[in-house]
């Protein structure tokens, strides 16, 4: 009999043994989630979302959401390695740019049947569309991205020059820029930017008369409006010589916080960095050219939420979205990262309304052209990259290396 006691003692304590550390691991560990869902975020304001997913997470228990953070750099080929291979993440923040290939690709879902008109008519039209390719809406819109001209007080005090002005034109920029050019020892220059960028080139282009970057689903970089505004910038840097620290963006942000360039035409991206740093700086929309009347126009860039094709759980993704593109979420944007919502109860907001940082942001956005979905501005980026290289660094003759830029992407057409 006491062996049989024995016996029933050591498997109850086995049993127990099993049964403690698992009460235990569920009680201090929390609930198991039932679904995963895994976030790439890209771009500024990652503490944002974090903190957001973290608000959603508690609402709904069931759901985890890995927030992985991912450099813009080689994003969109990283996207269409990992798609390939059916392992995409469920839902991604991405630029409107990057929309049209993915949706050609087929790798990732249309929302045009998840957003009601309701919903719809809550959204600045522009951000819509922006995000729109084919007749299909691609994505979910959080904010707006745009180039602005930004000017140095401190340069311009120390210079007694009158800050620039909404009604300047380029007769008052060249003339601002060559009165805090300095090309003795300190190698000050009045205005700077990243040249060789085909994102800025485009602004230039509207500037002389080209009208938008894509039409009739086209881009044309060699027309007479092109080559003018590639003589201007050329002119800019080689006869005026008011354009230095310009070859690169990091080259051109560093010479405006430290002095050496008076102006600066960047993105708005750039506004919490030079507010860390105290840099005493102002914004203004970028002026008109006299010959045309027509502003430079920049491109405007709308970044969104989008969701894989792959995803096991869509409409959860689209809640998900739509709460990360609320306007609570949005305030946050706006207080902390200086962001263009594009919520219109978040634009009429007080804290939209009374930031003249975002208001001119704003009155740039309306100055602006928007990036084309279509995949062949991707061809465009890498042409037009080549061509400013060989006009900028090589002086190779402009028409013929715009010609070669519009051939290659017509190749491609």
């Amino acid at each position: 009999m006491v062996s049989k006691y024995i016996k029933v003692a050591v498997i109850s304590i086995a049993v127990l043994g099993v049964i403690i550390p698992a009460f235990y691991f569920s009680f201090y560990q929390g609930p198991q989630k039932d679904i995963e869902i895994d976030l790439w975020y890209t771009y500024e304001g990652f503490q944002i979302i974090e903190a957001a997913i973290a608000q959603y997470e508690l609402v709904h228990p069931d759901i985890n959401i890995n927030l992985i953070e991912q450099p813009s750099s080689g994003w969109l080929d990283k996207f269409i390695s990992v798609a390939q291979t059916g392992d995409a993440p469920d839902i991604f923040l991405g630029k409107g740019s990057w929309f049209g290939e993915l949706a050609d690709l087929e790798y990732i879902r249309s929302l045009t049947n998840f957003l009601s008109p309701t919903d719809e008519a809550k959204y600045q039209p522009s951000s819509i569309n922006g995000l729109s390719y084919n007749n299909e809406l691609w994505g979910l819109p959080l904010w707006y991205d745009s180039i602005l001209l930004f000017y140095n007080k401190d340069v311009f005090d120390e210079n007694s020059q009158s800050y620039p002005q909404e009604n300047w034109t380029d007769v008052e920029l060249i003339e601002a820029a060559v009165n805090m050019t300095d090309r003795s020892i300190n190698q000050e220059y009045g205005l700077v930017w990243g040249t060789l960028s085909p994102y800025m080139w485009p602004a230039f282009q509207y500037g002389f008369d080209h009208g938008p970057l894509y039409q009739n689903n086209s881009i044309v970089v060699n027309d007479t409006a092109s080559r003018n505004a590639m003589e201007f910038i050329y002119n800019l840097k080689y006869v005026e010589r008011c354009v230095s620290y310009d070859d690169t963006s990091h080259s051109a942000t560093q010479a405006f916080i430290t002095n050496k360039g008076a102006m600066l035409i960047y993105g708005g991206w750039y506004i919490p960095v030079l507010l860390d740093l105290g840099t005493n700086f102002g914004v203004q929309i970028l002026p008109k050219i006299s010959s045309t009347g027509e502003r430079i126009s920049p491109m405007a860039e709308i970044k969104g939420w989008g969701i894989s094709k792959d995803t096991l759980h869509p409409d959860i993704c689209y809640d998900i979205i739509s709460y990360l593109s609320s306007n609570e979420v949005q305030q946050e944007f706006v207080s902390v990262e200086y962001k263009i919502p594009t919520l219109i109860e978040t634009i009429n907001s007080p804290s939209v309304q009374d930031e003249p940082l975002i208001l001119n942001q704003i009155k740039q956005i309306e100055n602006s052209q928007y990036y084309p979905l279509d995949p062949i501005y991707n061809y465009y980026s890498d042409f037009v990259r080549a061509a400013l290289q060989f006009i900028l660094l090589n002086h190779e003759d402009i028409q013929s290396s715009l010609d070669d830029a519009q051939a290659g992407i017509d190749a491609n057409r």
